[in-house]
């Protein structure tokens, strides 16, 4: 159906899986039907298409302990791992895009997820795969967080792939998640105070995106987010919280307001819920590691 993926191991006894065997037993047992093919799914489905982060601070790890904490079955695909930990980002390999593909046709025929969150896909080529993906599927809520840069300043994205982004994923975007640097990276312009950031966000819309997010601006001590829809603005904000404890803080932000999308939220109620949750989840980040914290999303299971 997809041809044939080879498991993304650089040994000589990787295995060759050819992806229709999978594909296939996906259908046939939908066909079949099941005992329960009448009851209605019991929880909304989110997937993540994100790199992983092996300190589990960001990335897809993030995403799924968010979409937990919200009531949301967290799905993935893998786009790129990461020899990461507080301190930096040592290592990093883009997964082939077959593999991708298989992986987002595995969970989407299966699951049918009501949201999906873009994150750190790596490379330009994969950021084409995911953009034909998404354009082929009928995910109705589609939140592409345009990550660069890890909160350590390692690239997580080569230059010369973010004219792919703005081409070919970001105008399929209900909405983008840019931070203030990914703003500046993507306009060239500087974030200095809240007309500045009007205006990048008015850029950002340009692209073709629905709706534009830009969060997490620290101004005169407080923490500002505006939400544009083409028409007008929506401030959301928060105190600043002073502290280095922020890893992951945009990948929690965004998965947030994914799960609830994918719980019926209009955006605007979702991205309010998720300000609220990553404030908490800021507020109650212990201390871990010997660089930058990560939040702590699972605030609310946690004495």
């Amino acid at each position: 159906m997809r041809g044939v993926v080879q498991a993304p191991r650089g040994d000589a006894n990787s295995t060759l899986i050819p992806t229709h065997t999978m594909s296939d037993s996906i259908q046939n047992i939908i066909e079949a039907g099941r005992d329960d093919a009448d009851e209605e799914q019991t929880l909304p489905v989110a997937t993540t298409i994100a790199g992983s982060d092996s300190g589990a601070g960001a990335g897809l790890q993030a995403d799924l302990k968010t979409f937990a904490a919200c009531g949301i079955h967290g799905t993935s695909v893998l786009t790129v791992a990461t020899a990461q930990n507080t301190v930096d980002v040592s290592a990093m390999q883009v997964m082939p895009d077959d593999f991708v593909r298989s992986q987002f046709h595995a969970v989407v025929e299966d699951f049918e997820p009501q949201a999906v969150k873009t994150g750190a896909l790596g490379s330009a080529s994969t950021i084409r795969t995911v953009a034909e993906l998404l354009e082929e599927s009928s995910i109705p809520h589609r939140v592409v967080d345009p990550v660069m840069i890890s909160k350590h300043g390692d690239p997580l994205l080569p230059e010369q792939a973010r004219e792919v982004l703005e081409n070919y994923l970001l105008p399929i975007g209900e909405l983008a998640t840019p931070n203030r640097h990914e703003v500046e990276a993507l306009t060239g312009e500087r974030i200095t105070d809240l007309s500045s950031m009007k205006e990048a966000a008015k850029r950002v819309y340009d692209i073709g995106v629905e709706h534009v997010l830009i969060k997490g601006s620290h101004l005169d001590g407080v923490v500002k987010d505006i939400l544009y829809d083409g028409t007008g603005f929506i401030e959301y904000g928060a105190d600043k919280i002073e502290t280095n404890r922020l890893h992951g803080s945009g990948c929690v932000f965004s998965s947030a307001i994914t799960a609830r999308l994918s719980s019926g939220d209009d955006l605007p109620e979702a991205v309010g819920f998720a300000r609220d949750f990553i404030t908490q989840s800021i507020e109650e980040a212990p201390k871990l590691g010997h660089g930058v914290s990560p939040v702590n999303p699972m605030h609310g299971f946690w004495e």
